[in-house]
């Protein structure tokens, strides 16, 4: 059976129909649902008024203090520049200040204070915008998912994780712990999957991945995974934190900020993602990008694609949900990024999330095959 390998972007989950989940209990916090945003829309006054957000200046004040001095932003917080923030810019600035200076000194520590809130920030926007509340795409491709099939996904948020976490059947269930057995379990106990089996892969970490921030506790190797997606988007909006079970420390999560020079192999669990991505990629019979967007500067997810199914003759690539389609010079640019990565059978009619359905064979959005699954 021929293997897929689903690869989703961030331009999925911002084009995703996002609907309330059903039977919320009482009590929980009113939903001010919206698509979580793109590098360059974290800031903007449309998004915090969506997710009525308003205590953003006063809850992280070093994070806009600093993005004011660096960036030369007068205006209004949420408005004027503050709408095109592109946090890839702002991260890596700050990433390389801080090495120029002394972790040791005021300032070496503020810039680590200042990076630290910058992802706490994050997480409380993706958390705001998506707590409670689940993807109608996701759920089809959810339904479409095959055993043998992966996903390798770059998006922090836990819209597809709550599909595979909460599913219908086990087949996704499978897919998701089968990569977390590979790379926390002892030895003896480690899941020998092999290329008819499905991984479910995030690249950049997500926000249920956590690990315990004192590097002298034994479970600083490891990593706590919250299965509960509701009660880690919790976390995300600074409701609690998790703590670590053997000493008592805050744990940190673990993501990949969007860097120009991302620290994949400074990380286990990424490094390991990337490794499989790898392999999963090179036997890949198909490969469906949704919401992939192929920034110029992401060299690593560019490297990754292009030297595994970028020149492979034996491989079909279908591109869904390309940003900004009914621009045509924003189309054509983004055809010619699509064009210098899949360089090989690609195909250049582009979809969009809605379709996903009708584009893999299941106009219906169940599996095509065996009736779809239950």
């Amino acid at each position: 059976m021929p293997d897929t390998v689903y690869i989703i972007g961030a331009g999925a989950s911002y084009g995703e129909s996002l609907v309330q989940l059903p039977n919320l209990p009482d009590g929980h916090p009113v939903l001010h649902i919206h698509q979580p945003p793109l590098t360059n829309g974290f800031f903007a006054r449309e998004l915090l008024d969506a997710i009525a957000y308003n205590q953003a200046e006063q809850d992280f004040p070093e994070v806009i203090q600093y993005i004011r001095r660096t960036r030369l932003v007068e205006d209004r917080f949420g408005e004027g520049k503050w709408q095109t923030i592109n946090l890839e810019e702002v991260f890596t600035a700050l990433e390389v200040e801080r090495e120029f200076q002394n972790p040791e000194s005021d300032l070496g520590a503020h810039l680590l204070l200042v990076r630290n809130k910058l992802v706490r920030y994050i997480r409380r926007i993706i958390g705001f915008c998506t707590q409670g509340t689940s993807g109608e795409h996701y759920k089809t491709l959810g339904e479409t998912i095959k055993p043998n099939d992966s996903v390798i996904t770059f998006n922090w948020d836990l819209l597809l994780d709550q599909e595979f976490l909460e599913p219908r059947t086990d087949v996704l269930i499978n897919q998701y712990s089968t990569f977390f057995r590979t790379v926390q379990a002892p030895e003896a106990l480690r899941c020998r999957f092999g290329p008819g089996e499905g991984l479910y892969l995030k690249l950049h970490g997500s926000l249920n991945w956590f690990r315990c921030g004192n590097g002298k506790c034994k479970s600083n190797q490891e990593i706590t995974f919250v299965y509960q997606t509701q009660s880690c988007l919790s976390l995300a909006e600074g409701i609690a934190e998790i703590l670590c079970y053997k000493c008592g420390s805050e744990m940190n999560p673990i993501i990949v900020p969007p860097l120009l020079r991302k620290p994949i192999v400074e990380d286990a669990a990424i490094r390991s993602a990337w490794g499989l991505a790898q392999m999963k990629l090179n036997s890949a019979s198909r490969v469906v990008a949704i919401g992939f967007s192929a920034a110029p500067t992401d060299f690593y997810t560019s490297w990754l694609l292009r030297s595994t199914v970028g020149t492979r003759e034996d491989v079909e690539v279908i591109v869904i949900n390309p940003s900004n389609r009914g621009n045509s010079s924003d189309h054509e640019e983004f055809k010619k990024r699509m064009n210098s990565i899949f360089l090989r059978n690609y195909n250049s009619e582009f979809h969009e999330f809605a379709q996903i359905g009708s584009v893999l064979g299941n106009p219906d959005g169940r599996a095509a095959g065996d009736g779809g699954l239950p």
